[in-house]
């Protein structure tokens, strides 16, 4: 059996570092994780990128990585590469008689992946797909009106979706929402909610006081985090916004992203001394700030299921988070933390405000089910599943 793990968009259209975010996504990590716990499994990442001209090979961390070239790119999730299309019917072709191959698209709602399942051969694949906060054609055109000129494309869209996905032998969802469109056009797949995992070095604990003294920051004052990308639909305007009511706590940002500079200069326009603008940090030396802040937060305007809340949750960090996508699944009030409406500068500031009054609770016993070992084990299983 072969396992190829597809993301199905150019890193180019989201991130700077494009060529450092294909080894760090999603796919890349299931990979890793499939390698490190079923090493006898042979395991690929495909994606497809529209800087490149021509099929590129990698190799990370034991991983073969193919990248295309997209050879049609109009915007996030309606691009096309042909030489992926090509590959995966090049690798029916050569598969024994008794091998299947197992797709596992990280992402869905996409053009690409549409193709990969006309073009597939159902006796010789098995699909898994996997979403990650993203929307149906007609939900998308929904939240993002400006998109009705498009409106013959997201039709077609949707028909094919509604065709295809009875194609998918598994999805995993990330809300209750997404699950519930999945059944009303694809009844008879097997659906499960299924977050991406973490490390377990994220469940060593640090004291406060010890993580603060090693970061350089103030043992008395109260600390917020941020983690994420920075661009608008993460809701860093209205976090910046509710710093300015809570000037006697520091708010740490974490992250980089298309809107960095923006907010950066929004902050110093309204001469904000209270936000930090951190720049991007990786790995364990992320690590420290989980320990030594008093409450993370989220505040996006949509979501699926953030590794971010795995991570503080395993640290013992309460979130406040916004009521999106997969987050009810993850925070329940009173307990990992609080749920506040989007874009509600209010119920931010009135939300911190109280988590900071929390005596300290074992948050951390409820992130056990987003270890690596538990997600893989049961993706495992869906892929050797009838």
């Amino acid at each position: 059996m072969k396992v190829i793990q597809i993301n199905s968009y150019s890193h180019s259209l989201i991130v700077k570092d494009f060529e450092r975010d294909m080894f760090r996504s999603w796919y890349a990590q299931v990979a890793y994780q499939i390698r490190k716990y079923y090493p006898k499994l042979e395991v690929e990442c495909w994606t497809l990128e529209k800087r490149y001209k021509k099929e590129i090979e990698k190799r990370h961390n034991g991983i073969k990585f193919r990248i295309f070239p997209a050879n049609f790119s109009f915007r996030h999730g309606m691009e096309i590469s042909f030489s992926m299309l090509s590959a995966l019917l090049n690798e029916q072709r050569i598969l024994d008689k008794n091998e299947k191959i197992i797709l596992h698209f990280h992402g869905y709602h996409m053009w690409q992946v549409y193709l990969m399942l006309q073009l597939m051969d159902k006796n010789k694949v098995k699909v898994i797909a996997q979403n990650h906060g993203d929307r149906s054609p007609l939900k998308n055109l929904r939240k993002y009106k400006r998109f009705f000129i498009f409106l013959p494309g997201i039709l077609l869209m949707q028909f094919l979706e509604n065709l295809l996905f009875k194609k998918v032998n598994t999805f995993y969802y990330l809300s209750d929402e997404e699950r519930n469109y999945l059944k009303k056009i694809a009844p008879k797949c097997n659906f499960r909610f299924q977050t991406m995992g973490i490390e377990e070095k994220y469940y060593a604990q640090i004291s406060k006081t010890e993580a603060r003294k090693k970061l350089g920051l103030d043992k008395n004052k109260k600390y917020i985090l941020y983690v994420g990308r920075i661009e608008n639909p993460k809701g860093i305007k209205e976090l910046i916004d509710a710093a300015k009511e809570l000037d006697e706590i520091e708010v740490l940002i974490i992250g980089d992203g298309r809107a960095y500079e923006k907010y950066v200069n929004y902050t110093n326009k309204l001469k904000i001394k209270n936000v930090h603008f951190l720049g991007a940090i990786y790995g364990d030396a992320k690590l420290p700030y989980y320990s030594a802040a008093d409450c993370l937060i989220l505040p996006s305007y949509t979501e699926g299921a953030p590794v971010v809340i795995m991570e503080a949750i395993a640290r013992n960090l309460p979130v406040v988070a916004t009521n999106v996508g997969g987050i009810p699944k993850m925070i329940k009030n009173g307990k990992e933390g609080i749920l506040v409406k989007v874009k509600s500068k209010k119920e931010i500031v009135k939300a911190i405000k109280e988590i900071l009054n929390w005596k300290e609770k074992n948050i951390r016993k409820y992130a056990k089910i987003y270890k690596w070992k538990s997600i893989i084990d049961k993706t495992i299983k869906d892929y050797l599943g009838k």
